[in-house]
């Protein structure tokens, strides 16, 4: 059940809160939801089952003397999932006809009940080169490689067709979205049940296209994928220019379906992604008793789909949606996990103390136990913060699943600027960004705010080890190591919030507090 403050906000009928406007906790009180469900009251067991195979065929030519070639080529073929004892439906995404699995249907593997994908990209060509010209010396080596691979993405039991009625007992829900107050109030009860499986129900609905998703890449860490799985909310009604509002074409075709369904959660594989970057690293091999590196990466992400995986920590909360279903352009922003700067180091040094060392070859064997066979390293990262999109309650009446808020202002970031309860000054956290740039769309609209406008907290750590050797024989010996994560003990802030309320970019958890740990490990 939920209340957003939507009954409270204004005299519209789209108005949601924001701006000064509307409060949850006052529709509480009133007993007015927007909107209340029943999670999947799973009956029973089911299973799906898929096979992948593939074979691959590589090797290495010497071309030249200053050139080699390594040339491969892999198959690879992702078997439509099928449930053991076909316990599961699909629905004719326009004509809403249900498809049951083992009977005749629309596509070409009615098990599946999508179709079975064997395209041309299931042959996987892998080409690398290895190249010394003799105009650098031979001293130089330029390599370059190119691939495509494959993965087939899962969506997790929650989207899975297995958990369609009439073999699932369904998940229901009730929006008043779009409605001046709700069919009834908390205090009058709930709507009773009903045995209509269908009825306000939420359904599973895959597109007949679904597909692994195919990744090119190539040298200089340069990635282009396609295919990639994407959540559709195929319910969700059109909003044109005009500001009319037209019903969703899915399930046109059987109306009395349609009518009776609360939600669809879809699931098709077109959505896209697109990753450059340009990596350097600066290595010293071991001598001297020391040895490091240093990689840093330069980098884009940019995608329409943020996957069925998940974030958490300090990536926010994406949508898996879109905000408006006909309108993928829109949702081009940045990965959840885009992140343009990365550098990472470590250094390994050997104190040259003790017997064979540098210093104290001769050592007492008593005193070489104490300040002998030392070894110090350290670990640092660095990185700039992830996107973050500010969310918002639907105002365009179409029932979106993925609404963002109005971006009234350039974003603000205020950084670790401390935050206190206006009431008894106590410390909250910090207000990374100004809540004051968003606001909520205007009813009847679409939020304007893009994906990833604003960026959250990044990361710095420091990581320190202190080894000491034992030698006790020629082939034995004993090691004791003491380790320092996050050794200054740096908070590593998490997320601020991104939903339209009155904690908007107030950050108030963080992780990686110090952690030490103490370890003896005997070699022999």
């Amino acid at each position: 059940m939920n209340f957003s403050g939507r009954f409270t906000a204004g005299p519209g009928q789209l108005a949601v809160a924001g701006g000064g406007t509307g409060a949850g906790e006052a529709d509480f009180f009133l007993g007015l939801p927007d909107s209340f469900g029943r999670g999947v009251n799973r009956t029973g067991t089911w299973g799906q089952r898929a096979n992948a195979m593939g074979i691959y065929f590589q090797d290495d030519w010497r071309a030249t003397d200053t050139l080699t070639l390594n040339l491969g080529l892999r198959y690879e073929n992702h078997s439509p999932w099928v449930e053991v004892q076909n316990r599961q439906v699909n629905f004719a995404p326009i004509t809403g006809q249900i498809q049951f699995a083992g009977e005749p249907c629309i596509y070409s593997n009615c098990r599946a009940l999508y179709n079975s994908y064997n395209g041309g990209l299931e042959f996987q060509p892998r080409i690398g080169l290895a190249w010394t010209p003799w105009l650098l010396g031979r001293k130089t080596v330029l390599r370059g490689a190119y691939g495509i691979s494959s993965y087939l993405e899962g969506t997790g039991n929650n989207l899975r067709l297995p958990m369609n009625p009439p073999f699932t007992s369904p998940e229901f829900q009730t929006n008043y979205l779009t409605s001046n107050l709700p069919a009834t109030r908390t205090g009058q009860g709930l709507l009773p049940p009903t045995t209509d499986l269908f009825h306000t129900a939420v359904i599973r609905l895959w597109d007949a296209n679904i597909r692994p998703a195919i990744s090119q890449q190539w040298n200089l860490s340069v990635e282009h994928g396609t295919h990639l799985m994407v959540a559709m909310p195929y319910l969700q009604n059109q909003l044109h220019a005009d500001g009319t509002i037209t019903p969703s074409p899915f399930l046109s075709g059987n109306p009395t379906l349609r009518s009776e369904l609360a939600e669809i959660s879809g699931t098709a594989a077109i959505g896209n992604m697109r990753y450059d970057a340009l990596q350097a690293t600066l290595q010293k091999r071991f001598s001297h008793s020391f040895e490091g590196q240093v990689a840093y990466t330069y980098s884009k992400c940019m995608t329409d789909s943020i996957g069925y995986f998940g974030s958490a920590g300090q990536a926010a909360p994406a949508s898996a949606y879109w905000q408006n279903l006909y309108n993928r352009r829109a949702e081009w922003g940045p990965c959840y996990y885009d992140v343009t700067h990365v550098v990472s180091g470590y250094a390994v040094y050997e104190i040259p103390i003790g017997r064979n060392k540098r210093w104290g070859k001769n050592l007492n064997p008593l005193v070489n136990a104490v300040i002998g066979n030392w070894q110090v390293g350290s670990i640092v990262q660095l990185h700039g913060g992830f996107p973050l999109t500010i969310f918002a309650d639907d105002a365009s009446g179409t029932n979106s699943r993925g609404s963002r808020a109005n971006c009234l202002a350039p974003p603000h970031v205020f950084g670790r600027k401390p935050a206190f309860n206006p009431s008894n000054g106590q410390f909250i956290g910090f207000q990374w960004f100004d809540p004051g740039s968003y606001g909520p769309a205007v009813p009847g609209t679409f939020g304007t705010c893009g994906v990833g406008t604003v960026r959250g907290p990044g990361l710095r750590t420091w990581d320190l080890s202190v080894q000491k050797g034992f030698p006790l024989s020629e082939s034995k010996r004993l090691e004791f190591r003491a380790e320092f994560f996050n050794v200054t003990n740096t908070p590593i802030l998490n997320s601020p919030y991104t939903s339209l309320n009155f904690n908007l970019g107030l950050v108030n958890t963080s992780q990686g507090e110090r952690n030490i740990q103490f370890a003896l490990k005997f070699y022999y």
